[in-house]
């Protein structure tokens, strides 16, 4: 049975949702996928004159907003699918996991049995190791698939 396992880029961090851009790179067996993320802000109670001056303030939740780089390491095979949510949420979508997977706009790690993972076309790097693990990310305009060892990501907070 395929299950779907979501994996959270850690610290609060998601894709931005409407214009995360991805840019994707190879480097050896590594893929590296830059795009524009951010994560909601803890807003610090202002005290003094500070705290009456923000309580007619009309600023709305607060974040940290930048790009970040989710790299897939040992990788052996990727591909970029042009399926967006409007694909996604039709009857007929032309996504072989829709349907399946629990939401649009996330980040899986597909597990067990998947008599459609080659059902696409892939850029094949090397031949799967015995530790290639199988991930996906619903980005808002195209999906991105990876075989891959492991993953990480890292925000740029100088940006």
């Amino acid at each position: 049975m395929l299950k779907f396992v979501e994996q959270q880029l850690g610290q609060g961090w998601v894709a931005e949702p409407n214009a995360p851009e991805p840019q994707v790179s190879v480097a050896g067996p590594s893929v590296n996928v830059c795009f524009r993320s951010y994560r909601p802000v803890q807003d610090r109670k202002p005290s003094g004159i500070l705290r009456a001056l923000n309580l007619f303030s009309k600023a709305g939740p607060k974040f940290d907003e930048t790009w970040g780089t989710l790299s897939f390491i040992g990788c052996s095979r990727w591909c970029w699918d042009d399926t967006n949510d409007h694909e996604w949420y039709k009857v007929d979508g032309h996504n072989r996991y829709s349907g399946i997977a629990p939401r649009w706009g996330e980040f899986y790690e597909l597990v067990g049995h998947d008599t459609i993972r080659d059902a696409v076309p892939w850029e094949t790097i090397r031949a799967d190791t015995a530790n290639s693990r199988h991930f996906l990310y619903y980005f808002r305009d195209e999906t991105l698939e990876f075989m891959a060892e492991e993953w990480s990501f890292i925000p740029s907070l100088t940006v």
